[in-house]
């Protein structure tokens, strides 16, 4: 349990005026929060060089400024008044029971110093030196410890072995020198004896510190992880259910049992702990103790950090921070908390910096801890994701509350710039909240991380930077709430929502078809609490079981009572959860939802970045039906940094449901190009995108998408593919779990090797990346085959996550139409060490080979229970009115057959703006129709978009309206939450007329950089003027990110055409 107190709300005015935008984007002390000395004042000392914290020689904290005297009353008046609020206070002196019951001792010698490395990692590559790679079944750090009951013993979960096995607790002890810190050359030789296994030979795990090095050469960092994980950091997540604790925690846990008790045991403690931390943090340097050595940390592979790796570093500098202000007024000006006298001995018995008084605790923790951070931050030994070492910074200011370095500090924070330099010489120039926020956090509110859950970690870490701030007298800042993009990224998690359960698993995000949702329940609250959406309540009850009983809002809120009653209020108002569909053209997401509870569809595409923490994925499709998601991206990878497996096979494209050209992975790409998206309530859902960027020798690289409605609780997909360019097409997908079969070819295994050959075999995990690789050899239980004509592969799918109290039936089947000179099953892993993982998934590989390839894979596919509701599909031949020819790979045609009888055609014009005639019947006036047919042959329903009219012989099916055109006169230039495009229409048109572009999507005329397409929220038109409200900015960047004065760049400018393409729909 993390609590934090959060401040009053306020009146949000999402248009920031330009002395505010400057404000938040200014580059550099005098222009942000500028502190004038008067004649005769003096300022603080000016800060030694980068990397150097200058100390001072008394202590300059005066107040509690963050956990304030008002914001602990309310805490403790919540505790007695809410059963919420109490179960915190309960759950908080539960976790620091351990630490009260260990004691003052062997709490201050628990801590480690320098002379002991740290490492997340025992053998990333090995696993276990037992059972080897079976370890990585119980996650990313599995390995047990309880600190408090077995110190200095970590457990392998995979066979039960103790590690190290010598009595490293005894070799430690003898190896501390006259400061208490441990220096290896001075431990007694004799405890380092395997004790426990014997029969396995005398140095057998056996751990002196700085790890154990096999018979093979191999190196296990035992204690290094156990310092990491148990002492410093951590603790590592759960395993197998057993819940894990660190110091660190338990100095977290103190901290909350002594603000919502104010109970002096746990302060007294905390503060011991605090001022050992404050003693040993200054040397801590991760650098010494380097990756080639077998030593992993947190650190963006830079090699810099000084406990645990400068990402990572973040969080924990914050947590010493947070507990200073805590502790404080049991150490402000009187020994409140009974340490000195303890604290005094410990100094003298190691020849430590004095400890005789209160002031001199507050001035070691004031200089062991806070004044460490800006020299850190600065030489980037603090430097985590986007807003992690700004939070850390921004704490650190407020709570030391000396007013030059907070002036110095957080003009710091604002200013532009950012990581600068090479190995052995990084620099940060600037924390560039301002700039980052306009220029890189997208019109959805996404951080442009191509994986959701990375993009999200900027808003509570910028969260603690506007908390912090919030109310703090010293330096007046502006209100990062009120900031378009920062008030954006809050709005924006819900989105991605898919039955209400899943997140789809892009980038290094999530799990293989795991339900997770972004964010906390909590997280919702507090967004609700600040900008009163429905959604945020809606979020917070769906998350909560959807219930209300016992959510929560914030403890330190005087009006936390309240919240409960008002998220109900909503509920009761507009309903739980329920998403429509959406298409997120910043991020680059199109969602199509359908159907509601045990029926509820959807269907999405990926046109995102695929940067950072992205996949090669561009243009790969989901699948979410029957409770289930049923095309499951790889998620997050085993390991997060440059190995081969991460590289070449989880991030890469063919593991994606997308289509590689010429056995390369995607190049890097900012966000595709929406082309159409339509999404109604008649049942038929329509995504058309392309990703130019993703191969650029490509001149098309274009999917078309369509979730048909067969019913209430039935859906099926058409899909289409189309790709210009190369020598090789290699159309990917899989479902989740379970067996494959194939009907329409006949499928041979192959008995050696992977998907690349029979005679290759899978590369070496463990090995450097090969840059663009394909990742072929990763696929492996190979069977091939030639159809001679239309195939389809069938997955029966496995629950794997247990969603079902019983297991259906359900299967996911995709026909292909296009022809194709191979098809492929092969077996691909999911990473190994998320568990639950599928041991493997089935892929399907579709290949076309040719000089100047062109492409059009047409595919349908259904999820199903029991038995399909797709009895047939075919082409249909499609011809222009007088009877020539169309390209086939612009145009495509099909027929579905229903198992009931109906027949839905389906038409699309990747070129549009001719007329078709599909099969002698059907004339199609446009880029994209559905007519469908009753079992007696009789159309039925009839769709049309960007169409102008859809015929069955000399019969108007449909005649689409609210189509436009025009240019693009004006637009608004403020970063805004909403803005206005006027647009000169090239033909007059009613106001009542321009009603129907509400909710529907504006495309303009892009350079190339980013789309431009747009939700319409509002419209008013007068002759040929026509204002489209958006509920976004057109701003993309500023001109010069140092000088904000220099102006924005637009993704809209006057000039550009605009197009609202027509739509309709007719029933019979």
């Amino acid at each position: 349990m993390t609590i934090h107190p959060s401040v009053p709300r306020a009146r949000i005015d999402l248009a920031l005026s330009r002395r505010t935008l400057l404000r938040l984007a200014a580059a550099g002390a005098g222009t942000y929060g500028l502190t004038t000395l008067e004649a005769g004042s003096s300022a603080a000392a000016p800060p030694g060089p980068a990397g150097t914290a200058t100390p001072s020689s008394t202590p300059v904290k005066t107040r509690a400024t963050y956990y304030t005297p008002e914001k602990v009353a309310a805490a403790r008046a919540n505790v007695a008044a809410l059963a919420w609020a109490a179960a915190m206070r309960d759950e908080a002196v539960a976790g620091a029971q351990p630490l009260v019951d260990a004691g003052e001792d062997w709490l201050w010698r628990s801590i480690t110093s320098q002379g002991l490395p740290r490492s997340y990692a025992v053998n990333q590559d090995l696993g276990s030196p037992v059972t080897g790679e079976e370890i990585f079944e119980y996650g990313n750090y599995p390995w047990l410890a309880d600190p408090y009951a077995r110190p200095w013993k970590l457990e392998d979960p995979s066979s039960g072995y103790l590690f190290p096995t010598n009595d490293f607790a005894a070799f430690y002890a003898s190896a501390l020198d006259e400061h208490g810190n441990f220096q290896r050359e001075l431990g007694d030789p004799a405890h380092l004896v395997n004790t426990l296994y014997p029969e396995r030979g005398p140095t057998w795990g056996v751990d002196d510190g700085w790890g154990w090095i096999d018979d093979d050469g191999a190196k296990w960092t035992f204690c290094a992880y156990y310092a990491h994980w148990f002492g410093w950091y951590g603790p590592p997540a759960d395993v197998n259910g057993v819940k894990q604790t660190s110091l660190r925690q338990g100095l977290m846990r103190l901290r909350d049992s002594y603000l919502l008790t104010g109970d002096a045991q746990y302060a007294r403690l905390g503060v011991i702990l605090l001022d050992r931390f404050a003693d040993l943090y200054p040397a801590m340097d991760t650098s010494v103790y380097p990756r080639a050595e077998g030593y992993l940390h947190s650190d963006g592979l830079r090699g810099v950090g000084k406990a645990v790796g400068c990402i990572w570093e973040s969080g924990l500098t914050r947590t010493l921070v947070e507990c200073y202000d805590a502790f404080y007024p049991v150490i402000a000006e009187t020994d409140d908390a009974g340490v000195v006298e303890y604290l005094s001995a410990r100094s003298d018995e190691y020849g430590l910096a004095p400890k005789a008084t209160v002031a001199d605790i507050r001035a070691n923790i004031e200089n062991g801890i806070l004044r460490q951070v800006f020299p850190a931050v600065q030489d980037t030994s603090i430097f985590g994701n986007f807003g992690m070492h700004q939070a850390t910074l921004a704490m650190t200011a407020v709570v030391l509350d000396e007013p030059a370095s907070a002036a110095e500090w957080l003009d710091f924070l604002f200013a532009a710039g950012g990581l600068t330099g090479s190995a052995g010489s990084w620099r940060n120039t600037g924390g560039n909240i301002g700039p980052t926020l306009v220029d890189q956090v997208d019109r959805d509110g996404w951080y442009g991380e191509g994986a959701p859950g990375y993009n999200i970690l900027p808003i509570s870490n910028l969260q603690s930077v506007a908390d912090a701030l919030a109310g703090y007298d010293t330096y007046p800042a502006a209100d990062l709430y009120e900031h378009p993009k920062y008030a954006a990224m809050f709005a924006g998690r819900p989105g991605l929502t898919m039955l209400g359960a899943y997140t789809p698993s892009i980038g290094d995000s999530g799990q293989t078809g795991k339900p997770y949702l972004l964010g906390l329940a909590t997280q919702y609250v507090a967004a609700f609490e600040r900008y009163d959406r429905a959604v945020d309540a809606q979020m917070a009850h769906r998350m909560n079981g959807d219930s209300t009983d016992g959510l929560r809002g914030d403890v330190f809120s005087a009006d936390a009572a309240r919240i409960t009653e008002r998220i109900q209020a909503v509920i009761d108002t507009e309903g739980p959860l329920d998403l429509p569909s959406e298409n997120l053209t910043g991020f680059g997401l199109a969602a199509h939802r359908t159907g509601t509870g045990a029926h509820a569809r959807g269907l999405t595409t990926f046109y995102g970045t695929n940067r950072l923490h992205g996949h090669r994925n561009g243009l790969a499709l989901g699948l979410f039906a029957h409770g289930l998601d049923l095309a499951p991206g790889l998620g997050y990878p085993e390991f997060a940094d440059n190995n081969a497996r991460r590289r070449e096979w989880e991030s890469n494209t063919v593991a994606s449901a997308t289509v590689v050209v010429d056995a390369t992975p995607h190049a890097t790409q900012v966000v595709g190009r929406p082309l159409a998206f339509r999404s109604g309530g008649d049942g038929v859902h329509l995504t058309d995108v392309e990703a130019p960027a993703a191969y650029p020798d490509a001149s098309r690289y274009r999917r078309t998408s369509m979730l048909v409605d067969v019913d209430d609780e039935r859906s099926y997909v058409l899909d289409l593919f189309r790709v210009h360019g190369g020598s090789e097409h290699v159309f990917s997908f899989h479902a989740a779990e379970g067996p494959a079969t194939a009907d329409g070819v006949t499928l041979a295994a192959q008995p050696t090797g992977t998907y690349a050959g029979p005679d290759v075999e899978p590369p070496n995990p463990t090995g450097p990346a090969r840059p663009g690789a394909s990742g072929f050899d990763w696929l492996t239980r190979v069977e091939r085959g030639t159809p001679s004509g239309a195939f389809s592969v069938d997955w029966d799918i496995t629950d794997t996550y247990g969603v079902h109290e019983v297991d259906p039936d359900v299967h996911v089947r995709l026909t292909m139409l296009t022809p194709v000179a191979e098809v492929a099953l092969a077996d691909g892993i999911p990473p190994r060490n998320k568990p639950g993982n599928p041991a493997s998934l089935r892929f399907m590989l579709a290949k076309r080979s040719g000089e100047g390839l062109r492409s059009t894979f047409t595919s349908v596919i259904e999820p199903y229970v029991d038995s399909p509701v797709v009895a047939d599909v075919r082409a249909l031949p499609v011809t222009s009115p007088d009877g020539g020819a169309v390209d086939a790979d612009d145009v495509t045609a099909v027929a579905v057959t229903l198992a009931d009888g109906r027949v839905d055609w389906l038409v699309h014009d990747a070129a549009g703006g001719r007329r078709l005639e599909v099969d002698g019947r059907i004339v199609v006036d446009g880029a994209f129709a559905l007519v469908r047919f009753d079992a007696s042959g009789r159309p039925e329903r009839a769709v049309g978009h960007d169409a102008v009219e859809v015929r069955e012989g000399s019969r108007v099916l449909v005649r689409p309206r609210g189509g436009a055109t025009g240019i693009v006169t004006g637009r608004t230039a403020e970063l805004a939450a909403s803005s206005t495009l006027v647009v000169e229409l090239d033909a007059p048109m009613d106001d009542a007329d321009a009603q129907s572009f509400v909710g529907r999507c504006v495309y303009v005329e892009d350079d190339g950089v980013r789309n431009a397409v747009y939700r319409v929220t509002a419209a008013r038109c007068s002759g040929r003027r026509l204002e489209l409200d958006v509920p976004t900015t057109f701003v993309r960047s500023y001109v010069r990110a140092a000088n904000p004065d220099a102006g924005f760049r637009y993704d809209v400018e006057p000039g550009r055409t605009v197009q609202i393409p027509a739509d309709g729909a007719w029933t019979r």
